[in-house]
């Protein structure tokens, strides 16, 4: 079996790593700092080595330097770079220096790292580890009490994890359903969280009405919120508001458990799961849960084993500039630890700044270093701390709502004006400017295209953001300070600018526009054209079901009583379904195109399927309403019929 060596400075990135590692048929082995990573690569060889760049003791650097110096066979091992910083020219000529097989940027996706072992690996990879790999189940699992909940949250959002998360405490279970790294579902089997239970603790509904709406679901008549709307107890804003409190619940219990069990089963779905709002990015989940739910014990026993370290910025600007809103006090704390404070000062603080400064902590926009800081650690440090500080005197509240089509046309606005640019163009600054202004430029367009801003977009949206995102990132560590500056003139000098934007990354530009030109048609009633616009995107970026969703509804639209153009748009509604299966926008199409065929059961299935997807889905909601209102008439039309 083949042996990876997992070296990086954060235990719980460690453990999920491994975890992932092993599930592959790999056996793993873990260390956390440069010494004990050299100890633990002469006593067992390790066929790769994943490898932090920023590590107390020795940096990556130095650890695959004294690797590459043995005099065995083992000099030769391949390695994996990676660092929670972009990649500097001088970083890569170094990592190139001593052999590194690829230079990974934090956070990086579990699929791709998973990849990238696969393919560095390839050459001596055993039957034994292809069989393993096989059968694996993919599943990661662990305990509460090794792996907090607040962490394992941060790293699935971190490593884009897509699938079922099961959380078992007790008789309790929960389950959570992530896509990308964002919890978009969730499942109880707590009798007390069902929304019935929920509204009358809220005081919304009376024992009687609770047990008429149950009576109602064993008969068949839907969903318990669209029954209470039909009783005309609750209105469709209530009932939705209630549903989103009602999954919101299931959800920050979790944080209340001192213990239990968890298991990840990657690219499993639940069946059954509430929708969470999109708008709750991972890192305010974490805020919230932590400052109010997370037992205060577990808080302090977690900064007590950082004694002696100090919390200083966090290196990553993915975690740096993720989408949360933060309250004044929050700000100001953050502000300080940035400049670097003691944990031992830390703990003589108040509950409230202990929470927070856990769920900073847990959210990697701060992190803990232990001991004096190392040559590169240090040299990143004051860019880390800068950026922080910048990203503070720059909160103006929370960001514009992701799903306003403003914001994905500022996207495409911003990734056309960057489109072939140097690091200079990148960053809109001249070609002499000073550290402040590279650092304004930065901040200013960090927050614009991080990728949270776009994680309810389509999949080409958001590729399209964490690529802009990256440039600017690697434009900022080329041009922050004066010495940076001076190593990326050369580069440019030597002819070694390279070519920033991948095919797939301009394609994903020029479908995006297409479908928002088809947006702008579909507005104004002029079908054909929009067709024509969504069928482009589709050739553009095949993968993604809302283009096809939307090419679906208008090839309907345009020729309403051509049965070829119903079955095909029928075909590519679905067809975006199984592409977009979270997505409530195709279920919601194809029931409105069944309703226009007069085929009210099967569109009554695809608007309670977009519900489900999502719990606030208006147009959904409105239409189940309408359908029970006739159902309704006419049962009483049929009872008057037979009193006569």
């Amino acid at each position: 079996m083949q042996t990876v060596l997992c070296v990086d400075d954060d235990r719980n990135l460690c453990r999920i790593i491994a975890k992932a590692l092993e599930g592959e048929g790999y056996r793993v082995r873990t260390a956390h700092d440069g010494d004990s990573a050299l100890e633990t690569f002469h006593a067992e060889s390790p066929d790769l080595v994943l490898l932090d760049l920023l590590l107390p003791g020795r940096d990556g650097f130095e650890v695959l330097g004294a690797i590459r110096e043995r005099p065995s066979d083992d000099a030769k091992v391949p390695a994996l770079l990676i660092s929670g910083c972009s990649k500097t020219p001088a970083y890569e000529d170094k990592a190139g220096a001593l052999g590194v097989d690829a230079f990974l940027t934090k956070p990086v996706p579990l699929d791709v790292l998973l990849e990238q072992v696969r393919t560095s690996l390839a050459g001596a990879r055993t039957p034994e580890v292809e069989a393993a790999s096989r059968k694996a189940p993919k599943i990661l699992d662990g305990t509460l009490e090794e792996l907090p909940f607040p962490a394992l949250l941060n790293h699935l959002h971190g490593l884009r994890a897509t699938g079922a998360l099961v959380l078992k405490c007790g008789k309790k279970q929960k389950g959570l359903q992530f896509r990308d790294g964002r919890p978009v579902g969730v499942r109880s089997n707590q009798v007390g969280e069902c929304l019935g239970n929920l509204l009358v603790r809220m005081g919304r509904i009376d024992r009687d009405v609770l047990q008429e709406s149950l009576r109602r679901m064993r008969k068949g008549e839907g969903l318990q919120g669209d029954i209470l709307v039909a009783m005309e107890v609750l209105s469709e804003d209530e009932v939705t508001n209630a549903l989103r409190v009602q999954a919101e619940e299931k959800l920050f219990e979790v944080f209340e458990w001192a213990e239990g069990s968890f298991q990840f089963r990657r690219d499993s779905r639940l069946k059954g799961a509430s929708t969470l709002g999109l708008e709750r990015k991972p890192a305010s989940i974490i805020v919230s849960g932590v400052t109010s739910r997370f037992p205060i014990q577990r808080i302090d026993a977690e900064l007590r084993a950082h004694s002696g370290a100090m919390v200083v910025a966090g290196e990553s600007p993915y975690y740096l500039f993720q989408d949360v809103t933060l309250e004044s006090s929050a700000q100001k704390l953050l502000e300080r630890l940035t400049r670097g404070v003691p944990v031992d000062e830390l703990l003589q603080a108040d509950d409230t700044s202990r929470r927070m400064l856990y769920a900073l902590l847990c959210t990697q926009m701060v992190q803990v270093r232990e001991g004096a800081p190392h040559e590169v650690e240090a040299a990143q440090a004051a860019d880390a701390i800068a950026a922080a500080r910048a990203r503070l005197q720059s909160v103006r509240g929370p960001e514009p709502d992701p799903q306003e089509e403003w914001v994905r046309g500022e996207l495409a606005s911003i990734a056309e004006r960057i489109r072939g640019k140097d690091h200079y163009g990148v960053l809109g600054v001249s070609e002499n400017p000073n550290d402040e202004e590279v650092r304004e430029a930065y901040v200013h367009l960090a927050k614009r295209t991080h990728p949270d801003r776009f994680s309810n977009a389509g999949d080409a949206v958001r590729r399209l953001a964490e690529e802009i995102f990256g440039r600017v990132s690697q434009a900022h560590e080329s041009l922050a300070d004066a010495r940076a500056r001076e190593a990326y003139r050369l580069q440019l000098a030597r002819g070694a600018r390279r070519e920033e934007e991948l095919e797939e990354g301009r394609r994903a530009l020029a479908a995006e526009k297409e479908f928002q030109k088809g947006l702008g048609f579909l507005k104004a009633r002029r079908h054909n054209p929009a067709f024509e616009a969504f069928k482009e995107s589709v050739e553009l970026y095949p993968k993604e079901g809302e283009y096809l969703a939307y090419l679906g509804w208008t090839r309907f639209l345009s020729a309403q009583s051509d049965r070829e153009a119903r079955r095909e748009a029928v075909k590519a509604l679905k067809q975006a379904i199984k592409l977009a299966p979270d997505s409530e926008k195709p279920y919601l199409l194809l029931g409105q195109l069944y309703k226009a065929c007069n085929a009210e059961e099967q569109a009554e299935r695809m608007f309670m399927k977009a519900v489900q997807q999502k719990a606030d889905c208006v147009e959904a909601l409105r239409e189940l309403r309408l359908i029970n209102l006739r159902r309704e008439k006419q049962k009483s039309l049929v009872r008057r019929l037979l009193r006569r």
